[in-house]
């Protein structure tokens, strides 16, 4: 690897690091307010609707598994241990190919799964509301 290769994954590799931190920061201090609070963001989408859209309960899913209850996140919203841990890890994927080669399309089995993940996400929520 050349020197302005190497250099150019270190800043990369630095941006994907303060990104994940200023996201991890952010979701720790959400998760502070509300529990000091008790206060959340409502959804927009219900408000309105009447509905439950496909995120509906992630919040409290995620403040359930900060306390240790995978069976109340469950509850919450399936999704929260299904597809979010599979978008996490795919994120990290793609933070690791981007460091390492810049790349920022797309191969023929990331459209395929994130299709597929999406499919599931709205099987969901026709689902939930039937």
């Amino acid at each position: 690897m050349r020197a302005a290769e190497i250099r150019g994954a270190k800043e990369r590799r630095r941006a994907v690091r303060r990104l994940t931190v200023r996201l991890v920061l952010l979701g720790l201090a959400y998760a502070l307010f509300i529990q000091c609070t008790g206060i959340g963001i409502p959804c927009l989408f219900r408000l309105v609707t009447g509905y439950r859209c496909p995120g509906c309960g992630m919040t409290h899913a995620a403040m359930a598994l900060l306390h240790g209850q995978p069976r109340t996140a469950w509850r919450e919203n399936p999704l929260s241990l299904t597809v979010v841990p599979l978008l996490v890890f795919y994120g990290t994927y793609r933070a690791e190919v981007y460091i390492r080669t810049a790349r920022t399309d797309f191969k023929g089995w990331e459209i395929l799964f994130l299709g597929v993940l999406w499919a599931v996400v709205l099987l969901f929520w026709l689902l939930r509301n039937l």
